[in-house]
């Protein structure tokens, strides 16, 4: 070895360590996020055309689970959420 310098085995992070089973759960839960989001989109362009109410229904439901989606995989990280899904949630949250 050039120097005597030996690499470490263990690179120290703060991130919790997933095992294989959680790390393609977070992964599927990543894609699901985004397939969630892009029909969100879709949803809430048909609201703008339609209007909510005979639109809304499932905007509502796509954010639901996009939003479980968020809280999911915020419990596997041990981190907390984004700051726009915080933002989304309170709206549900002041919701009748």
């Amino acid at each position: 070895m050039a120097g005597g310098l030996l690499m470490p085995t263990a690179i120290p992070s703060a991130e919790p360590c997933l095992t294989p089973r959680q790390t393609a759960r977070f992964l599927w839960l990543c894609i699901r996020v985004r397939y969630l989001f892009r029909r969100m989109e879709r949803a809430s362009l048909r609201v703008s055309r339609v209007g909510f109410d005979r639109a809304g229904g499932r905007l509502l439901y796509f954010a639901d689970r996009w939003l479980a989606c968020h809280a999911e995989a915020a419990e596997l990280l041990q981190c907390a959420e984004p700051l726009e899904v915080a933002e989304v949630r309170k709206l549900f949250e002041h919701r009748p």
